[in-house]
């Protein structure tokens, strides 16, 4: 990827990232923007901490999910794989008055054995996540997609909505629910395309859980019956990243005045 490679401000290293000052502002703005969007649809901003307990991620069922992955620890807790792990903690037998949509941002790791170009082990993820009856949470699962489709599109990038799964399932009962998550559309992905070879890059995802996080974490409807739940998240690394390669650096670090 040429474009990739003349970025001096991406300095890539074992799937870690050193952004320079104009790298990091961009990561910034498009953070702003989205929260612009997320406030706009009535989520209301939650602060989370930047490390999370092991025993939530279990609860979660994280590592039965993904057999195989790791956590980076300290005494502190773990580097969340993903932001949204935070919420469903805090609805933990709760019944749901009304429904709920969350916004939240935070450090996170995954370590995936995967070289592929703006994939990193360490980065931001900003995330919505909506709560409610099934068909509320579907409609704004593609409220959303819609949303940051036209988003995307409005600031010149080439992106397709894709069904997806998760890259990390692995073997056993993963499998199944790699097989059922692509065969339900429970994942899609946006895509943008970084080079004229076709190399694309998902930037982000639009997952429904079903009731599992709900019947995990013993929160419900305000009728007794369990919640269903959704998010969309976003690296923003990899959104900056997009920006820069497909506009140049100089038009991209404009956008941010």
């Amino acid at each position: 990827m040429t474009q990739l490679a003349r970025l001096q401000e991406w300095v890539p290293s074992d799937c870690e990232a050193v952004l320079g000052p104009r790298m990091s502002a961009l990561v910034d703005w498009v953070d702003s923007k989205v929260v612009e969007l997320a406030i706009k649809a009535r989520a209301h901003e939650l602060r989370v901490p930047s490390l999370i307990e092991r025993s939530i991620l279990e609860r979660a069922g994280y590592f039965e999910s993904f057999p195989g992955s790791t956590v980076e620890q300290s005494e502190g807790g773990c580097m969340p794989p993903a932001v949204c792990y935070h919420c469903y903690a805090k609805l933990a037998a709760a019944s749901l008055q009304e429904p709920c949509v969350w916004t939240c941002v935070a450090r996170c790791r995954r370590n995936e054995d995967n070289r592929e170009p703006g994939r990193l082990r360490a980065f931001t993820m900003r995330e919505i996540v909506f709560v409610g009856s099934a068909a509320w949470v579907r409609e704004r699962r593609q409220e959303w997609m819609d949303r940051i489709l036209a988003f995307a599109q409005s600031l010149q990038l080439a992106v397709q909505l894709d069904v997806a799964t998760d890259s990390f399932f692995a073997g056993g009962e993963a499998r199944g629910r790699k097989l059922l998550q692509q065969i339900k559309g429970l994942k899609f992905e946006l895509r943008a395309q970084m080079d004229a070879e076709g190399t694309q890059l998902a930037i982000s995802s639009f997952n429904l859980h079903e009731t599992f996080f709900s019947r995990r974490f013993g929160f419900s409807l305000e009728d007794g019956t369990d919640a269903y739940s959704g998010c969309v998240a976003f690296g923003l690394e990899r959104w900056a990243l997009a920006l820069a390669v497909t506009l140049g650096p100089n038009e991209a670090f404009r956008l941010v005045g």
